[in-house]
């Protein structure tokens, strides 16, 4: 089973992506060909469809 991570990135049609810091999200969904149908979870939180605004917001708080 793969290890846990915070983040979970639901890319349609190929294998979820998972990652530990908000960072890593946006490194994630910039490499991606296309965002549609994509969403990201955030594990620790529960919360689910981040908008790309809100994983910045994170990202931020992480740097600080």
């Amino acid at each position: 089973m793969a290890p846990k991570t915070r983040f979970v990135i639901h890319v349609p049609g190929r294998a979820d992506i998972g990652c530990n810091t908000a960072d890593e999200v946006l490194d994630a969904l910039n490499d991606l060909k296309s965002t549609e149908g994509v969403t990201v979870a955030d594990q620790q939180t529960g919360m689910k469809e981040l908008s790309r605004e809100a994983i910045e917001a994170l990202a931020n708080d992480e740097r600080e």
